[in-house]
């Protein structure tokens, strides 16, 4: 029984081993690049109807005050309320989303390209996200599941620290 085992790891070794071999030239191998354009090859970007957002921000807090996340574009127009410039950036959004700038009492609008899910959205100046100037924003897959959400009274819920 044991020289069976013996044989048996020695053979499990001398595979695995040659499995670990690199064939000669793989190593100068260029990676594959897929040409722009070509068929399955384009960045997966979100498909829906998307929706808008009316997000206040102040020092330091977010509040969205309206409008429905739903996966796709979404349309974000931040509403500064302070004396100070802030910005509304959601960490991970697809290519071609917009970091959204507010200079003291002023609005900004940009666009965000969203999944459904979870999302953290932050301003991104130095020191405000510290501040309490990050929240979880929910997007939705579709107008039905935002439509079930609000009836359980899950809206909207987006909401950072507000200083009283």
């Amino acid at each position: 029984m044991r020289r069976a085992t013996l044989g048996l790891v020695a053979v499990t070794a001398l595979v695995l081993s040659a499995c670990a071999t690199v064939p000669d030239g793989a190593i100068e191998a260029e990676a594959l690049a897929c040409p722009p354009g070509t068929e399955g090859c384009d960045d997966v970007l979100p498909i829906g109807p998307g929706g808008e957002l009316i997000v206040e921000g102040g020092n330091f807090w977010f509040e969205v005050t309206d409008g429905v996340p739903i996966t796709g574009d979404i349309e974000v127009t931040l509403i500064n309320v302070s004396d100070a410039f802030h910005n509304f950036e959601v960490l991970g959004a697809a290519e071609g989303s917009e970091i959204i700038d507010a200079d003291a009492f002023e609005e900004g609008v940009g666009t965000v390209k969203l999944f459904p899910g979870s999302w953290t959205v932050i301003c991104n100046v130095p020191g405000h996200r510290q501040a309490g100037m990050e929240f979880q924003l929910t997007v939705f897959a579709d107008e039905a599941e935002a439509e079930l959400a609000e009836e359980a009274g899950e809206l909207p819920g987006m909401i950072s620290q507000r200083e009283t």
